[in-house]
């Protein structure tokens, strides 16, 4: 990755634009900028390049409260998009509890609340003005961390949250040449102070970078790791869906069944990525169990021992598993047009004043006489969805009593097999 000259860069940055568009659907596109070099030289590189190709572009930045700068740093960015006639929207956050890792919190929720204006102004696509330096940080964290390959594979070009596409368009980036750019084209930004604290991780790693380019271990090779395990991760995704569509089966009860004797044939790695896959899934996790727990848990399904894991409950008789919802861990709503336990809505034509949403349980299924003759195991019943007031049965559609309730799942087995992929 050699160094770009200032006056090159716009010109490469609309050639990697090229290869980025065609995923990119509609005609107006996000920026999340946060007045730092790398996603100043974005506004400005994007800017040139949707003038060009009748793109309109829209500029949140987050005002997270945690210096008394910040404020004056939203107002910054506000004002430099005025000057492009671009409408930008401060978000605001204050919802750090002073607990667990900043950086983290402060990601996330940067993340959500814009996800949320994206939403509003329905774009289609965010994009966001990660580095190669930044890819290199990462990997080096993931590595500090003792990531397999999914984790050093690092950032991907391209991301799907919630059905919005986020992208990066400087990734290739060196964080030296963007802001080589700026200071060419006149154009200033702020330098964030917490990007020198070293009670961060991430800047512990930055600080490093200068020795370990002195070890051959630059932030073009780190970059070049990353890419070739991102190819790797690509392969073993595509494996492991076909092992999937060989292994396992779905309920409509949104349970998964494997066939214990092929799961445990398979190659540790494949199995292990399927598992943490169906555990995924039925428990409606954004993350993969520790990896200890993964091992522990797949090795006592392969032997038919029952037990529970994130949210699960894993029951086997050595022949073929099942993994269910853990019933304790599954919480009741009152609220009937959000999807109970994340993936089940029901409905009915009469008033829900008074009504809940809960698990079927242990009492509920001893209300339901004829349950046995669904075929359906004790335990993936008693997770299904019931209608409860005052904590009397209604009714509960899974379990044969209807009652004139319409019961269906969100997510069917084209996304459990299409989700194994990262796209």
């Amino acid at each position: 990755m050699t160094c770009i000259i200032p006056q090159d860069l716009s010109l490469k940055f609309s050639e990697n634009m090229c290869v980025m568009a065609p995923k990119l659907s509609g005609h107006k596109i996000g920026l999340a900028v946060s007045g730092g070099g790398d996603s100043m030289a974005l506004l400005y590189l994007m800017d040139e390049w949707a003038s060009q190709n009748q793109q309109k572009l829209y500029v949140a930045t987050v005002d997270h409260g945690l210096r008394k700068e910040s404020a004056s740093e939203a107002k910054i960015v506000e004002t430099e998009c005025k000057k492009l006639n671009i409408e930008c929207k401060i978000l605001k956050w204050n919802g750090w509890n002073k607990v667990g890792n900043l950086l983290d919190a402060a990601r996330n929720a940067r993340n959500e609340l814009i996800g949320e204006w994206a939403d509003e102004l329905r774009l289609n696509s965010v994009a966001t003005g990660h580095t190669a330096d930044d890819q290199a940080e990462t990997f080096l964290l993931r590595l500090a961390r003792g990531s397999g390959v999914d984790g050093l594979s690092g950032m991907a070009p391209f991301g799907y949250k919630k059905a919005m596409l986020w992208f990066r368009p400087i990734l290739a980036y060196r964080r030296s040449d963007l802001r080589a750019f700026l200071s060419y084209k006149g154009i200033k930004w702020v330098d964030d102070p917490s990007n020198e604290d070293t009670r961060f991780e991430r800047i512990k790693m930055r600080q490093a970078q200068n020795m370990l380019d002195n070890l051959g271990l630059t932030v073009d090779r780190l970059v070049e790791t990353a890419d070739k395990m991102a190819t790797a991760r690509s392969a073993l995704e595509l494996l492991t869906k076909e092992c999937a569509e060989n292994v396992t089966s779905l309920t409509i009860l949104g349970t998964v069944k494997l066939d214990v004797k092929a799961f445990s044939l398979l190659p540790l790695e494949l199995r292990y990525r399927l598992f943490a896959h169906v555990l995924k899934w039925v428990s409606g996790s954004k993350y993969r169990p520790r990896f200890n727990s993964l091992i522990e848990s797949s090795n006592r399904l392969s032997i038919g021992k029952d037990h529970t894991l994130m949210g699960c409950h894993i029951i086997s008789d050595g022949i073929f598993a099942e993994v269910c919802r853990e019933v304790s861990k599954i919480e009741s709503i009152k609220d009937f047009s959000k999807p109970f336990d994340n993936k089940w809505v029901l409905t009915n034509n009469i008033s829900y004043d008074g009504l809940v949403i809960g698990p079927l349980g242990e009492e509920g299924l001893l209300q339901c006489e004829g349950w046995r003759k669904l075929k359906f195991s004790r335990i993936s019943l008693m997770g299904s969805p019931a209608i409860w007031k005052d904590n009397v049965l209604i009714a509960a559609p899974m379990a044969g009593l209807e009652m004139n309730w319409k019961c269906y799942l969100t997510k069917d087995y084209k996304n459990f097999f299409s989700m194994i992929v990262t796209h």
